[in-house]
């Protein structure tokens, strides 16, 4: 966690590992429920939403304003970027990229897909002004493995 160096830890709550997928939506609802000031944002991959999407409408009907950041690489990209690294087929690691922003104003939130530079800062700002939940469908690159994978997988330092 070197980028969180010189932050004060009691304002990041990290659920890391591969055991934790599907965990961090539960835990950063009950983050955001004990803070109870709008600021907790949950950074998260695609796959571990859909772990537990149905808690969508929790922050709905609790009123919890929160913001979800959802990486969307259309897949386990913990999986497929290991099967790739290892010359195995990753096509059962990928489901493709569905509408999740759709699906979080589905269940009442307010959302956007974001899928071009340049559009953080007035969708945060729309957020702030809200009264609700609010989900961000960011569709990145599924070929590019982070940093942690690129060294673990192939070598990389």
């Amino acid at each position: 966690m070197t980028h969180m160096k010189g932050r004060a830890a009691d304002k990041y709550h990290v659920v890391n590992d591969f055991g934790a997928i599907g965990s961090g939506l539960p835990a950063a609802i009950g983050v955001a429920t004990a803070r109870g000031d709008g600021k907790v944002m949950l950074v998260e991959g695609d796959g571990s939403l859909m772990m537990h999407v149905q808690e969508l409408e929790t922050i709905r009907r609790q009123g919890i304003r929160m913001l979800i950041s959802i990486i969307n690489d259309g897949g386990y990209g913990a999986e497929f970027h290991k099967f790739r690294a290892n010359g195995v087929d990753a096509a059962a690691a990928i489901h493709g990229r569905g509408d999740l922003a759709g699906v979080a104003t589905g269940f009442g939130l307010r959302s956007a897909a974001v899928t071009e530079m340049g559009r953080f800062a007035p969708l945060f700002r729309e957020h702030q002004a809200a009264n609700i939940g609010t989900l961000w469908d960011i569709h990145t690159d599924d070929l590019i493995p982070s940093r942690a994978y690129r060294r673990v997988h192939y070598g990389e330092a």
